[in-house]
């Protein structure tokens, strides 16, 4: 009878606005909504930082402050180790707790990466002014799977000794509840863990998800088995740039994905206009106009070798598609390039050395280009480390 009286009171702190049943069920669709948009769009490649920090937002508000943190799975496996003396319980909280981990199964972490509030806050802090270190040494951040673990069974032990009364208060997610019950200990003490975890994913990227999270160590088992990961293709030149920015580390080729939260930061850095410099561009145009000049036939060939190789350089290696295949296409007339500026330089290119683009053997580029590519792949030029910041990237002048 006492165990039940305090399920309902955890019941109406956990919905304490429970009694508007269509704003809890509009709140689900929209949630439901973002997990599905960020999956598809992620799919499609059509995920931007602008979109994605709208799909964050929703997520904010209407799990975070308009139900006061749900989904809140992380009190589900407290509630779990909880009742472990009463059965008759488990079934339904193990059943939840099922969902969402079958979720993660089928979707990978989609949840956390978007519908979770506490993650998408996270998120959003880390697009302020995370940046990713270039000397991440990975035997290290494998380190962080003895201090989850050890959470987690810090989570299990005190919640099966002392209740969800006294720990509540170790779920920073319920530090959302300060605005429905702003005197209540527990979540105070919950809401100055979420003001803490929101100000370190600034500079370390997500941390109670990755480091305290109980459901994020048993999504990271789920999420190595989704079929659904972020995967190269194989146009991938394998120059190692998402290896470099991936905040969690899983964009090695092996990499199982557990810890991916589907950040698009890989995806967004392999694209082809993140590395396309305009100070470089407008050399190359500059070259162009300066070849209205008279040449003999020698320095004219060695003048066009001159751009050609600088058009390459400006797309190759991190054109993340078949690059030097379109650039072939696009001298022989066949297909233009994807990028428009780069195609305007084709034409002028064409123009300009008519008879030299008749006799080129791209072949010859070709090897060029893999002679060249080790320290290519070493080097990241100025443009490249101005978007090395996660978020909201610093503008190249």
């Amino acid at each position: 009878m006492i165990n039940q009286i305090f399920d309902d009171s955890v019941q109406a702190l956990y919905f304490p606005h429970n009694s508007s049943i269509i704003l809890i069920v509009l709140s689900f669709i929209v949630l439901i909504s973002v997990g599905l948009l960020a999956g598809i769009l992620l799919r499609k490649q059509k995920l931007n930082n602008k979109i994605k920090l709208v799909l964050l937002s929703v997520s904010f508000i209407f799990g975070g402050i308009i139900l006061g943190g749900v989904p809140n799975v992380v009190l589900v496996i407290q509630h779990i180790f909880a009742d472990l003396i009463f059965p008759n319980r488990l079934v339904s909280l193990i059943i939840r707790l099922s969902i969402f981990l079958g979720l993660t199964l089928v979707f990978g972490r989609i949840f956390c990466g978007y519908v979770c509030p506490l993650g998408a806050i996270q998120e959003i802090a880390s697009m302020v002014r995370f940046k990713t270190k270039l000397n991440y040494n990975r035997r290290y951040w494998k380190k962080k799977n003895y201090l989850r673990w050890g959470f987690f069974v810090a989570y299990a032990i005190f919640s099966a000794i002392w209740g969800l009364e006294i720990t509540l208060f170790m779920n920073p997610i319920n530090g959302f509840l300060i605005l429905w019950t702003p005197l209540n200990l527990a979540i105070f003490i919950a809401f100055i863990l979420f003001i803490l975890t929101i100000f370190i994913s600034i500079f370390i990227y997500r941390p109670f998800c990755r480091f305290f999270c109980p459901f994020g160590a048993l999504a990271f088992l789920f999420g190595k088995v989704s079929p659904l990961k972020i995967r190269r293709t194989p146009y991938c030149n394998e120059c190692g740039i998402c290896g470099k920015i991936c905040p969690t580390l899983e964009s090695f080729d092996l990499s199982t994905k557990g810890e991916c939260y589907y950040c698009n930061r890989c995806i967004d850095f392999c694209t082809n206009e993140m590395f396309i410099d305009n100070d470089k561009i407008a050399q190359i145009n500059r070259l162009l106009t300066s070849s209205s000049l008279d040449f003999d036939a020698t320095s004219k060939e060695k003048y066009f070798d001159t751009i050609l190789k600088s058009i390459i350089r400006l797309i190759i290696p991190y054109k993340r598609n078949n690059g030097f295949e379109q650039l072939t296409d696009a001298l022989r007339g066949k297909k233009d390039m994807s990028l428009e500026v780069i195609q305007n330089i084709i034409v002028r290119l064409k123009a300009i050395f008519p008879e030299e683009i008749e006799q080129l053997d791209m072949s010859n580029y070709k090897k060029w280009i893999e002679s060249n590519e080790s320290r290519w792949k070493e080097k990241l030029e100025p443009v490249q480390l101005d978007k090395l910041f996660y978020g909201l990237k610093k503008e190249t002048q």
